[in-house]
């Protein structure tokens, strides 16, 4: 594994942003300069090899402490500090870096981090599942406006990936903007056409923007469509049923529930 450079103890993440680190810290500003005159392969392999040893160190102290014994002494620095170092385009510690940045506090840094990856080429590994992921932290955050900030620049970027516009109606439904959540609804809907996953989003989408007979028919499609354990747009057709039998509407103000948990109504994880 990299090590540290010469630590010094002044200088904490817990204190300092992660580009003040790299400005403040010799060993990490010693590692970026290091890097910076290598090939962006060079710099991709190093930042991948640094980055899963961290993981892999960390998952290992935390078994031997488990089992009561001594670890193996922990770094300096969290994981991905050293990999986004090494690589500053380097998704899976963007990701990383940004997550713990904004759990000190630091919600403008994580969003700015976050932010970077909708400007990586499409052919970045794994890209539209990283930016979901940076999407879904906020979302588990509520920081709905923030997240919506980044799947619309994700959208934007890459226009015909269907996770970008599901996680964006989301956001939006969030919000209590129905008509502009359904409209994003209806573009994952066009990008992938007879998904049961995005067809149940916009179900669900249309019964919040009142239009119940359409929400209907778009929810009996995604069970048509569905596996048979896939009981989400069941639970949410019964309720639209529900509401038209009653002849009301009755809005869902907080947006819907993610999948996974109770009292689900639309679908993100697609």
């Amino acid at each position: 594994m990299l090590g540290d450079g010469a630590k010094n103890m002044r200088i904490t993440f817990e204190e300092y942003s992660f580009r003040e680190c790299v400005e403040k810290d010799e060993g990490l500003a010693a590692l970026r300069a290091e890097y910076a005159r290598k090939s962006p392969e060079q710099r991709r392999m190093g930042a991948d090899w640094e980055y899963h040893s961290a993981i892999a160190g960390s998952m290992f102290n935390d078994a031997l402490a488990r089992a009561g014994q001594t670890g193996l002494g922990g770094q300096h620095w969290p994981e991905g500090v050293l990999a986004l170092a090494i690589d500053p385009l380097f998704a899976p510690a963007i990701l990383t870096v940004g997550s713990i940045e904004y759990q000190l506090g630091r919600e403008d840094k994580a969003l700015a981090l976050f932010m970077t990856l909708t400007t990586l080429p499409a052919d970045e590994p794994d890209l539209p599942v990283i930016i979901d992921k940076a999407g879904d932290f906020l979302l588990d955050e509520e920081d709905y406006e923030r997240a919506r900030q980044v799947y619309a620049a994700a959208e934007n970027a890459f226009p015909d990936v269907a996770v970008y516009p599901v996680g964006l109606g989301y956001c939006l439904g969030k919000l209590g903007l129905y008509e502009d959540a359904l409209a994003k609804a209806r573009r994952a809907d066009e990008l992938e056409p007879d998904n049961h996953l995005h067809l149940n989003d916009l179900g669900w989408t249309l019964y919040q923007a009142g239009h119940l007979e359409q929400a209907q028919e778009a929810l009996q499609r995604s069970l048509e469509l569905a596996p048979p354990d896939y009981d989400l747009a069941r639970g949410n057709l019964e309720e639209v049923r529900k509401t038209l039998r009653n002849g009301r509407i009755q809005r869902v103000h907080d947006g819907s529930a993610r999948h996974g948990e109770e009292e689900i109504h639309r679908d993100i994880d697609s």
